[in-house]
């Protein structure tokens, strides 16, 4: 396909104007999102020759892709909201708190441990919100609190959210997941140490990192290997969440077995002052539907029965909902008789073959489409339900909690769910029109080959910090980053990786996710985010070591 300068300014536009309008006027995803879907339609019609046919195929293909993921992300949504109704995540942040009396391994436990494990099974802000009053529970400053669980649930955002953003990378692809999962699996499990010692220095300075060394590089092992396991082996819905549960699992054991540190609780002048939040809306007006529950004066979370009197589940009862999780997940997608009976049905559509005016082709795509009953969103669902009936069979739900749940998960499915799907719906028109084949014919003429390692990180970063989610990076960057790779000889598989790898370090940096994280505790917003960008560099240009090592040693 023939292009000169001006084209390839043409196709940049609507990745641009979504962008802009974003950064620039702290527009959201969706209401961008608009404006870069009229111009990729204009565009692709009066530009780039797209017939009506082409257009309208490709906002189908994005219709498909949406669906795929929202039901994974709705049916996260709903197992968070019924755990956390129930207090459940109440009792597992106090019963893994009390298992040690030093605060830096406590500290570390909450906010990087525990805030993986969090991501793995719902995210979308819950690891912040969750772990960042415990913290000031703990005596952490306020800003050190908002940061600390942002960086230590960070490396398992791709795989994270029952894996909403590879699925959305795979499908935008078309790559094979197995192949896929490993670069990804591999470039997150080093940022898993590397964000550990982050909290530990942002706890406790460079004393905290080396005191904190052994902790990490055993929690942090146990947790990469975990989730690259999962990963690489078909299970990539529960691959943050085998890798939190493998953090927890070993950090109690470590905790049992290791000797007290004399200088445990000793932390710096600063670090053992009073810090005591500032009144939060979640306190002045009591727990409410999607909200985490409220801190008290002192900072630490008011207990279930504190509040209205309620019971509160017991720590077995409280994990069983995980545990569930991954018991069927195990069952459903990991045997692979199982999985390869309920695969007999799936909801498929054939989108055919379309040509531009100025031939661009693209191939029939026979049987778009996904699973229904082995679905990770209906596992997701299926383990919601029982952990309900549970709960419920326990007196942990008053009258009408059900309606309320669902509504919450519906509420914040919808929010994204139209973002997701205007990320998509730009990235496929452009696709069909042969928009994303011209800008990256461009960027394979522009960049050195090796060069180009550093460079694939920088545009999954900068679309995970602009629109906030992993999962709109690649739904807009994934095509052009596999596209790029294949012109310029280079590994597709790691070029991806770092595509994702650095979308979900940063993806938890964006404006929109600080906000919330600061929400709960005070915090302020811009000193967050300034230490949040300092760290966040230096993981970005790790994954572009790691790529570049891929590419050219490997």
């Amino acid at each position: 396909m023939d292009y000169n300068t001006l084209d390839w300014g043409l196709a940049l536009l609507p990745m641009l104007a979504v962008l802009g309008l974003m950064v620039g006027l702290s527009w959201n995803a969706s209401k961008a999102g608009i404006v870069g879907l009229g111009l990729a339609v204009g565009l692709a019609a009066l530009r780039f020759g797209a017939g009506a046919e082409a257009i309208g195929y490709a906002q189908v293909k994005a219709l498909i892709l949406t669906v795929d993921v929202m039901i994974i992300i709705w049916a996260a949504l709903l197992l968070y909201a019924i755990v956390d109704r129930a207090g459940a995540l109440v009792v597992i942040a106090d019963s893994l708190a009390s298992l040690t009396s030093d605060t830096l391994i406590q500290v570390l436990l909450l906010g990087w441990v525990l805030a993986s494990f969090l991501q793995g099974v719902g995210g979308f802000g819950v690891p912040v919100a969750i772990t960042a009053p415990l913290l000031i529970g703990l005596g952490v400053p306020t800003v050190r609190a908002a940061v600390i669980p942002a960086l230590g649930h960070s490396w398992a955002v791709t795989f994270g959210s029952l894996a909403a953003s590879f699925a959305m990378l795979m499908n935008v692809t078309g790559l094979p997941g197995k192949d896929l999962a490993q670069a990804p699996a591999i470039m997150l499990g080093v940022l898993c140490y590397l964000v550990g010692f982050m909290g530990a220095h942002m706890l406790a300075g460079w004393r905290g990192v080396r005191r904190s060394a052994p902790y990490v590089l055993v929690v942090g092992t146990a947790m990469s290997a975990a989730q690259y396991i999962a990963a690489v082996n078909g299970l990539w819905t529960i691959g943050a969440i085998s890798g939190g549960l493998a953090g927890l699992i070993v950090s109690v054991v470590w905790i049992r077995f290791s000797a007290p540190a004399k200088d445990q609780k000793q932390l710096t002048a600063e670090e053992n002052r009073p810090h005591p939040p500032a009144p939060s809306p979640q306190a002045e007006r009591g727990s409410q539907v999607g909200e985490p529950n409220p801190v008290s004066t002192d900072g630490m979370l008011v207990k279930a029965e504190e509040k209205s009197g309620k019971p509160k589940p017991s720590v077995r009862l409280a994990w069983s909902g995980y545990v569930i999780l991954v018991m069927l997940a195990l069952l459903l997608r990991g045997i692979a008789p199982v999985k390869e009976f309920l695969g007999q049905w799936a909801v498929e559509v054939d989108i055919p073959a379309t040509i531009t005016d100025r031939d661009w082709a693209v191939e029939r795509d026979d049987d778009a489409g996904f699973g229904i009953p082995g679905h990770p969103g209906l596992v997701i669902l299926y383990s919601s339900l029982v952990a309900y009936w549970l709960f419920r069979r326990a007196g942990l739900y008053e009258p009408g909690a059900e309606w309320a749940m669902i509504k919450r998960a519906n509420k914040s499915a919808w929010k994204s769910g139209i973002g997701v799907f205007m990320m998509v719906a730009v990235a496929a028109t452009m696709a069909r029109a042969g928009m994303m084949q011209i800008l990256a014919d461009g960027l394979s003429e522009a960049v050195p080959g090796d060069l180009y390692a550093f460079i694939a990180p920088v545009i999954g970063a900068l679309g995970a910090f602009v629109t906030g989610s992993n999962v709109n990076s690649n739904a807009v960057f994934g095509e052009l980053q596999m596209n790029t790779a294949s012109l310029l000889g280079l590994s597709t598989f790691a070029i991806l990786g770092a595509q994702t790898a650095a979308a979900a370090v940063i993806s938890v940096m964006s404006p929109a996710k600080v906000t919330v994280g600061c929400s709960t505790i005070g915090a302020n917003e811009g000193e967050v985010m300034r230490w949040l960008l300092g760290y966040g560099m230096v993981m970005v240009l790790a994954v572009g070591i790691m790529t570049w090592i891929g590419v050219t040693v490997l």
